[in-house]
């Protein structure tokens, strides 16, 4: 019979074994799948003879599972060394943060040892600095740094002059210099002057209009006529260029306002206007109007896509917390290889309402699932473009007060997709979450290639003796309790029944 202990009970007992011990800890655990052997990789600050490395070994068996038909340990002394620390910040940063070499020289690493704790300094300009800071990178440049040396660390950061003008982090630095921006535009014809003959028969994508001056047309597929106030009458219209909806308002013009107004659903439109944000919404003010014809044989153009973000620079993934995740020194024999074998992200999104177009993301909720287990999640409220209406805030409990201080979609994404980077992606009634991650994630030009499981599908192909396969039923089926309608707990739910599934399956 073997122990389930967490990886700090399981340090504790092996350093109780002997005094030489108490600073030793694992730097890796090799799992060979091929012959079932388990290796524990230890580094110690003091040499361990046989005798002792048997203690070690003993101890291990204790609390491995008896599906490894081979336990290994091996035990490598670990010098504290400052220049040895120094060279694997400096390498570390280097492999997992290309952008601070921008910032960073060997040289700019000062480290000092006080007792089993080192200190150490890394002397950034103030953009390299609040880079690292809001990367995380401290924290896991300490995690790494105890996998190698038998020590607890302790970073900060110091500004020192910068030496040359950055002004952009991370891999846009490169992106940037590289890539202009580019404008995808449909050419209309037939323009009939109302507004502004300087209009033109150009216009972007309503896909890419996303601030500032813009000239965008579509077909009005409603227009609606309101007051302010003050009695001054103003238009609302809607336009669609199959690229994507929005809509604008128009104030009254002596000269021209009666000719918009004879404009009609189904007709189409060039405009001039200015997207920018009122109250912290999206908002459209159209300048100038003319009437045009939509060309018949637009067809869209590809976006050049953005390659998927290196590090996370604001949502960071964190320790997953359900009472499901198991110890690394567990062992499960029920689960398939097709589980097993591959990377999977379970998400979920709240949203302000069903049409993807017209919407807006209110929070994401995602865990990872490796070989098997629940291991981290990933989770953020999002400020929409969008109401949030009544009859939202009773579905999801999200209110705009929650939300008001919440990041932007656009700056939410990168983050996700480097989240799900490689992985598989699980949903129930996954068509509508991916619509949603795809609209915002072209807004901000990535692409999200991954492939997809809709859960409901799997649901039904395992469970056909449930009348209803919503999250709901099948959660009751299994067993599992959740608070419905908020993105991480159903996204816990999902991963759950996900792996209940997929155990189905396999038999």
């Amino acid at each position: 019979m073997f122990t389930v202990k967490s990886n700090s009970e399981f340090i504790a007992d092996i350093r109780a074994l002997d005094p030489l011990l108490q600073n030793a800890r694992i730097s890796s655990i090799e799992i060979g799948r091929s012959d079932f052997s388990i290796c524990y990789n230890f580094i110690c600050d003091n040499a361990i003879d046989k005798a002792l490395q048997e203690k070690i070994l003993t101890e291990v068996e204790k609390i491995t599972s008896p599906v490894f038909k081979q336990v290994k340990i091996t035990v490598k002394k670990i010098a504290t060394n400052v220049e040895l620390i120094n060279n694997e910040i400096f390498k570390y940063l280097n492999s997992k943060y290309p952008s601070i070499s921008i910032f960073l020289k060997p040289t700019d690493v000062i480290s000092s040892v006080v007792g089993n704790l080192v200190k150490y300094t890394l002397r950034l300009t103030k953009d390299g600095a609040e880079y690292v800071t809001k990367n995380g990178a401290i924290n896991k440049l300490n995690e790494h740094l105890s996998t190698c040396f038998c020590s607890d660390f302790a970073g900060s950061t110091d500004i020192k002059e910068a030496e040359e003008s950055v002004s952009l982090l991370s891999e846009e630095v490169y992106i940037g210099e590289l890539q202009k921006i580019e404008h995808r535009t449909i050419k209309v014809k037939d323009v009939v002057v109302i507004d502004d003959e300087n209009i033109g028969d150009i216009a972007v994508y309503i896909e890419d209009a996303v601030d500032g001056n813009v000239t965008i047309c579509g077909k009005v597929t409603e227009i609606t006529e309101r007051e302010t106030k003050n009695g001054k009458p103003f238009l609302i219209i809607h336009i669609d260029d199959t690229t994507g909806k929005t809509s604008g308002v128009y104030f009254s013009k002596k000269s021209t306002y009666h000719k918009i107004k004879e404009i009609t659903e189904g007709e189409c439109i060039i405009a001039r206007g200015n997207i920018g944000e009122y109250n912290g919404r999206r908002s459209c003010t159209f300048e100038k109007i003319n009437r045009c014809t939509f060309p018949s044989d637009f067809v869209k153009k590809e976006k050049y896509k953005k390659e998927t973000p290196k590090n996370y620079k604001l949502i960071f993934p964190e320790p997953a917390t359900t009472i499901k995740v198991k110890s690394v020194f567990d062992s499960d024999d029920n689960l398939p290889e097709e589980l097993t074998s591959k990377t999977y992200v379970v998400f979920d999104l709240e949203t302000t309402g069903l049409d993807v177009m017209n919407n807006g993301i209110t929070e994401i909720g995602a865990v990872k699932i490796i070989n098997g287990k629940i291991t981290e999640q990933f989770t953020t409220l999002v400020k929409p473009d969008y109401k949030i209406t009544e009859e939202n805030v009773k579905i999801t409990g999200i209110t705009e007060e929650m939300v008001k201080d919440a990041p932007k979609i656009s700056s939410v994404i990168p983050d996700f997709l480097k989240f799900i980077d490689g992985a598989i992606l699980v949903a129930h009634n996954a068509e509508f979450d991916m619509k949603f991650i795809k609209r915002f994630a072209g807004a901000e030009e990535y692409a999200v290639k991954n492939s997809y499981i809709d859960s409901v599908e799997v649901a039904r192909s395992q469970l056909p003796q449930l009348r209803r396969h919503d999250l709901q039923t099948v959660a009751d089926y299994f067993g599992i309790s959740f608070n419905h309608h908020r993105a991480l707990s159903d996204v816990y739910a999902t991963a759950e029944i996900f792996i209940e599934l997929m155990k189905m399956k396999n038999k």
